[in-house]
């Protein structure tokens, strides 16, 4: 009984005291940290490039296919990724 009773006491004075806070410049530089970075214009162009070849390359791979069977196919593997991609934002994201 005696652990009880300290532990209740023990309970009751962390719950009546104030939260700690972190300071605002700690919180400020954790979000800067953590914060998404975005691509820079060469690794933009670097990524507009290599969906065109990827594309290309596809469309090349395909040109024994008629152009319907061609077009459903790239853009089945493009919604694909979208939807994959979409989802691993949602899990990153914590939602």
């Amino acid at each position: 009984m005696h652990d009880d009773d300290a532990m209740d006491r023990l309970l009751r004075g962390a719950m009546a005291a104030e939260a700690p806070r972190l300071s605002h410049a700690f919180e400020t530089a954790v979000m800067r940290r953590v914060r998404p970075r975005r691509l820079s214009a060469r690794g933009r162009v670097t990524m507009v490039v290599y969906a065109a070849v990827a594309l290309a390359l596809s469309v090349w791979s395909m040109r024994g296919l008629d152009l319907r069977t061609m077009a459903v196919g790239v853009t089945a593997g493009l919604a694909i990724a979208a939807g994959a991609s979409a989802y691993v934002r949602r899990l990153a994201s914590g939602d």
